[in-house]
């Protein structure tokens, strides 16, 4: 009888691992990093239930690091296998996991900037990402592969970011869906996720199952902007290198050409992590809705832009004067070059910082959004006398009324797991499978082991 431990992402949002035994098989669906307050993060250093070198394959659904991160960590163990990937995803998982690995090292090696002197030695170098990439194998949307000689796998658009997918597993005469993230219905750049097929178990995820996204994101931002410029200051806005600032940088290059308030306003992308995958929307243009560009030379058409690559390239945001936005990561505002941004612009009063996006527990963004006082960062104490907002309508997570729209698409009536969600949202989207569709729901705790 095939099995599924919950690993990770359950009971929390980040650390995607799903565990599948068949016959005597073990396969990894996804393979993320615990992500957030120091409790969760620590998760990392829990062994798997399986030792690394008798787990045969992973199944990866998508690029973000809370879905990848842990992969090198697997090779440095004794991993060996195979890991299976969307054309779109190799590339996208090149520039994360090379990242995570310097920025792990970087932060260890510098004591953390004295935020946490007492951090864990880092996970894997550059070395071990290096092994991992040698691993990879990619695989199209609605191609049929073989996992481990026992399971026969396939991937579906998801609509989350470029190269999501969710992956439907035959196995036993049984069959399981894994959802990965999903993405929202009726987005400017992604695709809808595709239709659901028939299933005995659907594990998804809960990202926003208790709430409902505003419906217009881009006009939104487009009156936080002129809010904003109205202040006199910077306009700082953590993004996350993949997707978010894609979105973020289409929305402005619309707003530019509509909007008279932000028409002029200049805009920098202080990011090379971001760059790279912005030059990935045009290595996959079958993977995204076509983009109209105005201004062929910059993202999306964005007008007043500058791009920001290197140390002394970001450092001269410091010298402008007057408003302007800062687009860099991370989005949770939890490390990377955006902390130097909001270090200066926290305090002043004339400046702006827009949030776009879920801010996990723990993180400065989180703080932020929860109306914090005073911050630290790079061990200074800050007052917070610049202006916060928050756009939660820029999620590529699907909110409850899409992922009832997708469950919906299901021919059947599968046993649904809520996993990637808090507490709260997890119970929801279990609540509404089984009140709305007459599902069996319930939430994936972690270590439990379901039978499909």
């Amino acid at each position: 009888m095939a099995e599924i431990t919950f690993v990770g992402a359950a009971g929390t949002v980040t650390g995607s691992k799903h565990l599948l035994r068949v016959a005597d098989k073990h396969v990894l669906i996804d393979c993320g990093l615990f992500q957030g307050v120091v409790d969760v993060r620590s998760l990392n250093e829990v062994p798997l239930p399986v030792p690394p070198d008798e787990i045969d394959a992973v199944v990866v659904t998508h690029g973000h690091l809370d879905h990848t991160g842990y992969l090198p960590k697997l090779v440095r163990d004794g991993f060996t296998g195979p890991i299976y990937c969307t054309p779109p995803t190799a590339p996208l998982m090149e520039i994360v996991l090379e990242d995570s690995a310097h920025l792990q090292n970087d932060l260890h090696a510098r004591g953390f900037q004295h935020e946490r002197p007492h951090g864990l030695p880092p996970l894997y170098d550059e070395r071990d990402v290096e092994r991992t990439l040698r691993k990879v194998q990619t695989v199209g949307l609605a191609t049929p592969f073989e996992v481990a000689g026992v399971i026969r796998a396939t991937y579906a658009n998801a609509g989350h970011i470029l190269g999501s997918a969710f992956v439907t597993l035959e196995l036993e005469g049984k069959t399981a869906i894994f959802s990965g993230d999903l993405g929202r219905y009726d987005r400017p750049l992604m695709f809808d996720p595709a239709p659901l097929g028939a299933a005995d178990v659907l594990v998804c995820e809960s990202t926003y199952g208790d709430r409902v996204h505003p419906p217009d994101a881009i006009a939104s931002l487009g009156d936080a902007l002129a809010a904003a410029r109205a202040r006199g200051g910077p306009i700082v806005i953590p993004a996350f290198s993949i997707e978010r600032t894609q979105d973020i940088l289409f929305a402005i290059a619309r707003l530019q050409r509509s909007d008279a308030r932000i028409a002029d306003l200049p805009i920098h992308l202080d990011s090379p992590m971001a760059t790279k995958v912005d030059a990935l929307f045009e290595q996959f243009p079958t993977w995204h809705r076509a983009v109209p560009n105005d201004a062929p030379a910059t993202p999306f058409g964005v007008q007043h832009f500058t791009l920001h690559v290197t140390t002394d390239e970001s450092k001269q945001l410091n010298t402008l004067r007057g408003p302007f936005v800062v687009i860099s990561a991370s989005g949770m505002a939890a490390g990377g070059r955006v902390l130097h941004h909001l270090h200066r612009a926290l305090p002043d009063p004339s400046a702006s910082v827009v949030l776009c996006g879920y801010q996990s527990a723990g993180t400065l963004g989180y703080l932020l959004v929860h109306g914090a006082h005073t911050v630290r960062i790079y061990g200074d104490a800050l007052p917070i006398r610049a202006q916060v907002v928050n756009l939660a309508g820029f999620s590529a997570h699907a909110d409850r009324n899409d992922l009832h729209r997708w469950l919906a698409t299901a021919p059947n009536k599968p046993h649904l797991y809520a996993v990637h969600g808090e507490a709260e949202s997890a119970a929801a989207l279990a609540t509404l499978a089984s009140a709305a569709l007459g599902w069996p729901a319930d939430v994936a705790r972690r270590g439990t082991t379901v039978a499909i």
